[in-house]
């Protein structure tokens, strides 16, 4: 895994060590009295659950892990996967809640990833398609 590390582009060693760091959300939601930051708002994992975020962010807070891992791994589906949990952190959240700026800011910047993961020709040579 090291060695797949140290071939990656440098965009993507980022993007791997930030999906890999995800898991800090997931023991933040489950272990309680850790404080969280929401909107501006600091809180407890337990707000967090009582507001009814705490399953969708455990959620990422595990799958980013398991995206990154893929990365890793040079699995063939895990740009597809990286790419979803993206748009369902960055954008779907803010469709929900009917907030147009942060939705487009969202679709940007999952377009400019998706873009990169898809097109880059180094990205794609490490992945080997």
């Amino acid at each position: 895994m090291y060695q797949a590390f140290k071939d990656m582009p440098p965009f993507l060693k980022f993007l791997t060590v930030h999906a890999l760091a995800c898991i800090f959300i997931f023991l933040a939601v489950v272990i309680p009295g850790v404080p969280i930051t929401f909107e501006g708002e600091v809180m407890e994992s337990s707000d967090l659950w009582t507001r009814g975020l705490g399953l969708p962010t455990a959620f990422i807070g595990l799958a980013m892990p398991v995206a990154g891992g893929l990365f890793l791994k040079r699995w063939r589906y895990s740009r597809q996967l990286y790419a979803g949990l993206m748009v369902s952190v960055l954008v779907a959240p803010y469709v929900i809640w009917q907030q147009l700026l942060p939705a487009v800011f969202g679709v940007i910047t999952s377009c400019a990833i998706i873009a990169y993961l898809f097109i880059n020709q180094k990205a794609r040579a490490y992945f080997g398609s």
